[in-house]
Formats: C-alpha cells, structure tokens, sequence
C-alpha cells in the first residue's frame, strides 16, 4: 500500500487533470461550432443521381415499340437465379433481366415477371405471406409460360496484358515510367424454357462476351544527395505518381444482360430484333460532341432547347424564350419520368443527350451529322417514334386491341386492349359494343386509379389478375373504345355515371358520342383517341346464310 501522502498527491494530481480536462473540451466544442453547423449540408451528395442503365436503354425501347406493333400478347415469365461460377462479378444479374424485360414492356406490356422466390433463406415478408395465403386458398398464384435460365459462364481474367516500362539512373538520380492495360474477359449465355415441359426452346439462346479493361500509369523520380558530413551515410529524395483507370464490371454484366434479353425475346417473337441493336449512339465520339455542345450551351440556351424539343412532342405549350419556370420543370419532370431519366425537372446532361438523341447520330464514317436539325439550336420539327407518337393533339393516346393487329374479331373472342398516354394525367375509357350499349371499362373495380403514367401502357381488362373481368364480342356488327386524357379528375365535373366505374351500361347515353360530348365539354380533356373494329359472325352462320339466299 502506497503511503498516505503519495495517495494525496495522485488524487490532487487526478483531480487536477479532471479540472483541466473539463475546462479544455467546452471552449474546443464552442469553437469549432461552425464545423458543427456544416454537417448536415456536409453529408449531403455532391451529385444526383442517375437511372442505371446501359448502352441498350434505346435498344430496349426498340423491342418495346417492335413488340407492341406486333401485338405479341402479354405472356408471363420466370426468371431462374443466374449464377457466377468464376466468382469474379458479384451483381445482380437476375435483378437486371427483370429491367430489362420491364422496359422492353411499358408500352407493349408484353411480359410480366412472376415473383416468387423458393430459397427459404432467401424468402422474404412478401414471399412469407404469399406463401400463407396460397396454403389458405386465398391466393391463387398463375403459372408462368416460360422462364430465363443461364449463366455467367466463365470471367478469365487477364486475356490481355500490356506492361511497358522506361528508366533511366545515374549515380544519383533515377527516373522511370511505366503503363499497363489489362484486359478480363466475360462471358454470359441466357436461355428460354417451356414451363409445361421444363425444357429449352431449341435454337432460343443467347451468347456473348466482351472484355473488361483496366490500366495505370505511374512515374517515379529519385535522388541522392553528396557532399554530407560523414555521420550521414546516405539522404535520399523519391517522388511516384500513378492513375489507375478500371472499367465497371457491373456495368459490362448489365450490358451483357440487355444484349442477351432482347436476342431471346427477338427469337421467341420471331422479330427482326438486330435492327435494334444499334450502337450508333453510344460510339464514343458522339457522346464526346454532344458533351462538348453541352458545356458550350449557356444556362438559357439549354432551356431553349428543351422548349423546342419538348414542344415538337405536344407537351409544352408555353414560350420558347429560354426562361426557366415552375410550369417548365414540371414539363421537364413529366418527360424525364416517361424517358426513364431522373426526374429533377433541369436540364441536365443526361437529359439533354436524352433530347438531342432523335436529332443526331453517327454517320457511316464516323462523324456526328444531324438527322433533323442542322444545329443544337436549330429548329426541331415533330419525330413520330412508335408508340405513342410524338404529334400533339389526338394521337396523343395509342390505342390498339392485343393480338389482333387487323380491326376485325369473330364473335366470342375476347377483348383486350392496350392503351398508352403520351402525358402523364387521368385516362378515362368507354367501350361500345354491336349492341349499341356503352360501358365505362376504365378507371373500372379492378382498376381504380385514373391516374396514369405518360408513355406507359395499360391493359384493359388486366388479365395479369386471376379474377379478371372479360371483355367479350357477343354479336356480329360495329364495336368501338374511346379514351379521354385530362388535366385533372373529372370526378365531381361531370355527371357521376361517367366517372362511376361499375362496369353496367350507361342507360343515359345512346352511344360514345354522346359520352365524348359531355367529357370534353367539361373543358379538362386535352387528347382523345378512339379504335374501332368488326366483329364477324361465326363461319357456321354465315355459310348458313349464304345457303339460304341461293335457295
């Protein structure tokens, strides 16, 4: 045990450090409340995001417009866990073909993914509840008609390997400099299967590969100094510098993923899917000029730009005088969302690449020509792209029937259509039959938001519901479907039998000319559209018929 005053002279000591402790970390605190202060603007990004997407976003929206002339009806698929044997890529390369088929389907709605996950480790609260309502009988889970299976079949790395060096010493200085490329190669084969035989669809694969790049240079000056005292054996001085550039595997993946996507789909389709698959806009000159018109633009020119582009498609009606306003960002927001861009209502980069993308392209040698404009700033007329078209006024809504490319059905057949707004709005349907009677068929009971998103397209009936409600040809004679997009809800606006959504004839108005009178005399409707077909008797019916006017 310590003695008595040595015990004291520690506690004075720790007191001592205590008191001086406190008195130091309060006016530490105090003065650096600035620094304070900035962390919540600190931690922040210092960019916005961005969608992720590959050099096949145009190829995609290509599928998306071949599928949708084609009427290829919608078809539900499952997609298998694609596994990486190499162990090189950690990405989620089922989570990209999803997207993929997603953006090949906003306008066609061509495939619907079932999500159903069988890994118990890998279940989730979705797939748990999913799980207990179909051991209840309350859930009833549709089988899907064929499925993606496939591989990240190999990931050499190193195939290519370039290493240079250069050096010269002395007796007291050396200097060297030294480059490398390495380049790993990877490789992806996708298949598609029958879901009723659980075999591959001959001659229906996909595969590719492409190389993944990295290199650096680096350079290294040294020197020793003379003339030192004796005690100094040796000062010496050595400075390296070095770049290192590696291109993104998860964006390579997910480029070889969209490449393989749209090669099944276009051999499941039978559709000419090569003319897609078009890299014109991804050649790196053309992104160099279009960065270059960019940075060169002032604020107020990039506004005007979009001004004129965004009034060639109908979806602003404002000036052109490069002013930035509220109405003008919501415009921009509007087209950003239907394009796929971040929606932040400016014009940035990504979005003016977006703009400029129907206008200019590559020509066979190489150089960046315009395919309408003579100029960045020159005027831009109105570029039909599929579906929906880009004109303002009345073909501002597609419309078309799913699996019927010519306007004519057979009694008994069933009636789907695909319907897609160019502006994001309120959609409201009306469906005539041969009978005379008029129905609202959307907003409906199963599908009650009239809300819908510009450039994205809706079946009506949703036969993706197990319970669905069936649209059905019941007599030869003249059908028709009109679609009115508006502003705001019409709900409180018009009478309540046009916004009721029960599915039941609407006993007050003899036919669709009607409806559309009272719809655009509330003066919210800013497109319309309407499609009209046949519908034949049965064959039986009309041989009958035939037989008895020779008789």
């Amino acid at each position: 045990m310590l003695p008595t005053t040595t015990n004291r002279r520690i506690s004075a000591l720790l007191a001592l450090c205590t008191l001086l402790s406190a008195c130091a970390i309060k006016p530490t605190v105090v003065e650096h409340k600035d620094v304070i202060d900035l962390a919540p603007t600190e931690q922040t990004p210092l960019v916005t995001p961005t969608k992720s997407a590959s050099a096949m976003r145009e190829a995609l929206a290509c599928m998306d417009r071949m599928l949708s002339a084609e009427q290829v009806p919608s078809t539900l698929v499952a997609v298998k866990t694609i596994p990486d044997p190499s162990g090189l890529f950690a990405t989620g390369t089922k989570e990209m073909i999803i997207t993929a088929l997603s953006r090949m389907s906003r306008t066609s709605q061509a495939f619907r993914v079932v999500d159903y996950e069988i890994d118990v480790l890998k279940q989730d609260t979705v797939q748990t509840l999913t799980t207990l309502l179909l051991n209840n009988g309350q859930l009833e889970l549709r089988k899907p008609q064929i499925y993606v299976s496939g591989a990240i079949s190999f990931g050499d790395k190193t195939v290519v390997s370039k290493r240079s060096n250069i050096g010269v010493s002395t007796a007291n200085t050396d200097a060297a400099f030294s480059w490398d490329v390495l380049g790993t190669m990877v490789g992806m084969d996708l298949h598609l299967g029958d879901m009723n035989s659980r075999t591959l669809l001959p001659g229906v694969d996909s595969a590719n590969e492409l190389v993944v790049a990295s290199g650096g240079k680096a350079i290294e000056l040294g020197g020793r100094a003379t003339g030192l005292p004796r005690h100094i054996y040796q000062l010496g001085v050595q400075f390296e510098r070095a770049a290192d550039n590696n291109q993104g595997a998860g964006a390579a993946v997910r480029l070889l993923v969209d490449l393989a996507t749209i090669e099944l789909v276009g051999k499941w389709a039978k559709l000419p899917y090569w003319n897609c698959v078009d890299y014109e806009q991804n050649h790196p000159e053309f992104k160099r000029q279009l960065r270059t018109w960019y940075d060169d633009l002032a604020p107020a020119e990039r506004i005007t730009l979009a001004q004129r582009v965004l009034a060639s498609q109908g979806l602003w009606g404002g000036a052109v005088d490069g002013q930035d306003s509220p109405a003008l960002r919501r415009a921009l927001a509007g087209y950003q969302s239907a394009m796929d861009l971040t929606p932040i209502g400016t014009v940035s980069f990504e979005t003016y690449a977006r703009l400029m993308s129907g206008y200019v392209g590559m020509s066979a040698a190489d150089r960046l020509e315009p395919q309408q404009a003579r100029a960045p700033g020159a005027d831009l007329a109105p570029r039909p792209a599929g579906l929906p078209d880009n004109e303002p006024g009345a073909r501002s809504i597609a419309m078309g029937i799913v699996g019927h490319r010519d306007p004519a059905l057979n009694v008994g057949d069933n009636i789907v259509l695909r319907i897609a707004s160019a502006r994001t709005g309120y959609l409201y349907c009306y469906y005539q039959d041969a009978g005379g009677a008029v129905t609202q068929i959307y907003p409906n009971p199963q599908q009650t938001a009239p809300a819908v998103q510009g450039k994205t397209a809706l079946l009506v009936p949703d036969i993706g519901q197990a319970d669905s409600f069936l649209i059905q040809a019941a007599k030869p004679g003249a059908e028709q479907a009109w679609c009115a997009s508006t502003q705001q809800p019409l709900v409180g606006k018009v009478p309540e039998a046009l916004t009721a959504a029960k599915l039941s004839p609407l006993a007050d108005y003899a036919d669709i000319g009607a409806v559309r009178q009272a719809l655009e005399g509330s003066g919210l409707v800013v497109a319309s559209q309407a499609l009209s077909w046949q519908v034949n008797a049965p064959a039986s019916a009309a041989s009958s018929g035939a037989k008895g006017t020779r008789s």
